[in-house]
């Protein structure tokens, strides 16, 4: 079906795509590669049409020229962190295995990801990413690998004195070791989206729906990947209930840390139909004409 009353939004995404395409089939050399990273934001009620003009104005454009989108959708029944991203690359590494037509393509991938990770990251990218095994080389985790830094701080905290400024020091530990895992998890994901990226023709797009949801891990991975300027051609673009997201809600705190950090952020906000869109959207629904709806 047809979208009606969304061409202004549909011609701003499409010259989004326009624009990182020319940057990257302009840019030679690598130091030309870096950029602070962008994203865009659409808004609005439920049921608006938010998902439809991704899904319709810019999914099926994007397929047509080549480029690939990758969704990932939150769900209020399942609140678990970093669902929707996981999922978005998911539907990332399917594409890879199945659509990229180009398949010598799609094994140099894969080999870039084998000769550039070791054995914690990938064990790390399959916990943050399960649907992506076979991408990340497929051997099964060991069930008797080897304890994380996390790991050995959570047996130490166990010992030890019972004084205060024993209980503080575990604390101050536990938080390091959580802080570093976290840091290491974005940089492995980072990278891991520098070789996708950097070998599949065009643009990706990461679409996350549904952000009212979303929870501050993936807020924090999202603010990660946007401020690398080593990963080229990428847009993310997430979806959000903006009667869901008062001021003090979390996705609209990034929202303003990412402006202050020079981030280009494009909103797009998507009101009703008017009375004159809504006429034939019903019109097309119930196959009559023009000369019916009137």
């Amino acid at each position: 079906m047809k979208l009606h009353g969304r061409d202004d939004d549909i011609k701003l995404l499409r010259r989004k795509l326009r624009e990182l395409a020319k940057k990257k089939d302009g840019d030679e050399d690598a130091a030309a590669n870096k950029h602070v990273g962008e994203m865009i934001f659409v808004s609005g009620t439920s049921g608006v049409g938010k998902s439809a003009l991704i899904h319709k104005g810019l999914g099926n454009h994007a397929a047509k020229i080549g480029y690939i989108i990758a969704f990932g959708k939150f769900n209020d029944r399942l609140l678990s962190p970093l669902s929707a991203f996981s999922d978005a690359i998911t539907c990332l590494a399917k594409h890879i295995d199945i659509a990229v037509e180009d398949k010598k393509i799609a094994t140099l991938i894969r080999n870039k990801i084998q000769n550039e990770f070791d054995r914690e990251d990938v064990e790390q990218l399959r916990r943050v990413l399960p649907g992506c095994t076979e991408l990340l080389g497929g051997r099964r985790s060991s069930l008797f690998c080897p304890p994380s830094k996390a790991d050995e701080v959570t047996h130490y905290s166990r010992g030890g004195s019972d004084s205060k400024l024993g209980d503080t020091n575990r604390w101050v530990s536990l938080t390091l070791a959580g802080k570093e895992s976290i840091s290491r998890m974005h940089y492995a994901v980072r990278r891991l989206l520098k070789i996708i990226c950097s070998h599949l023709k065009g643009v990706v797009v990461l679409f996350i729906d549904d952000l009212q949801w979303g929870d501050t891990a993936t807020l924090d991975l999202l603010k990660s990947i946007v401020l690398d300027g080593d990963i080229p051609s990428l847009l993310i673009i997430g979806a959000y209930r903006e009667d869901e997201v008062p001021d003090h809600h979390p996705l609209a705190f990034h929202i303003r840390e990412l402006e202050q950090m020079n981030v280009s952020i494009t909103k797009i906000r998507i009101d009703s139909l008017s009375v004159d869109y809504a006429i034939p959207l019903v019109a097309g629904a119930l196959g009559m004409d023009d000369d019916d709806s009137k």
